[in-house]
């Protein structure tokens, strides 16, 4: 496997390759996993959220940024928070907050090379919305290659990572855990994934939300360059 020692782009990729032959599905997330953190596109949304909470709440900037954090690490995402204590639609919600500019975002031929040559079907699931997930895909050139978004309506509105959501993410698209693998930036959404039996990448961020989750034994990749990575594992299932 490649460990969580550095080893994680391209060379680790191509060196486990045999290892992904057997899969059938590759599951993505969305936000600072299929583009780069650097692009700071989910910063964006972030701002957005603390807006809305100071709205909502009548709180200053701070405070609202403040309630925005709790509600996040305490349910999984601010929406729901929101929700549960303030009544909150989240049709209003989630319209409002991906209400952003996605030109900060580059194109991704490389990404969209990458895609092309992984075989299996490929889906996102993100505790964002269908519709912000398929204008980031749009925005990447990558969107062709998806099969279908499990956002946070269709889970419900119960985000990662709580379990039910994965199994019904997975219910959804038909996927066997076993034979599926599941590429997330949080270290905490690739547990659920892997104690149903997926096989987990962790993207390595320097974002707030990179830290959040134990870097255990349910993380077995880590990639520093998704595009690089998949282009690896491409190879090396290639060359089995």
């Amino acid at each position: 496997m490649t460990k969580r020692d550095g080893k994680s782009q391209r060379e680790g990729a191509d060196e486990d390759g045999a290892a992904f032959a057997g899969i059938e599905a590759w599951v993505f997330d969305l936000d600072n996993t299929l583009y780069p953190a650097a692009c700071d596109l989910f910063g964006q949304v972030s701002r957005r959220m603390t807006r809305f909470v100071a709205d909502r709440l009548d709180l200053d900037l701070a405070a609202a940024h403040a309630v925005q954090k709790d509600y996040f690490r305490t349910y999984g995402t601010t929406l729901r928070g929101m929700m549960i204590h303030h009544d909150v639609d989240p049709r209003d919600y989630l319209g409002f907050v991906h209400d952003i500019d996605l030109t900060v975002v580059p194109p991704a031929p490389g990404l969209d090379a990458a895609l092309a040559r992984l075989p299996g079907r490929k889906v996102i699931f993100t505790n964002g919305s269908v519709a912000h997930a398929t204008r980031v895909m749009e925005r990447l050139g990558v969107a062709g290659h998806f099969d279908g978004i499990f956002d946070i309506v269709a889970g419900d509105y119960i985000p990662k990572p709580n379990p039910d959501t994965y199994r019904a993410m997975a219910g959804r698209f038909g996927i066997a855990p076993g034979r599926a693998v599941m590429i997330d930036d949080i270290p905490a959404n690739l547990e659920p994934a892997a104690a149903l039996g997926m096989t987990t990448v962790w993207v390595r961020t320097e974002t707030e939300y990179a830290g959040i989750g134990e870097i255990g034994d349910h993380v077995h990749h880590v990639a520093d360059d998704l595009t690089g990575w998949l282009a690896g594992a491409a190879d090396g299932i290639a060359a089995r």
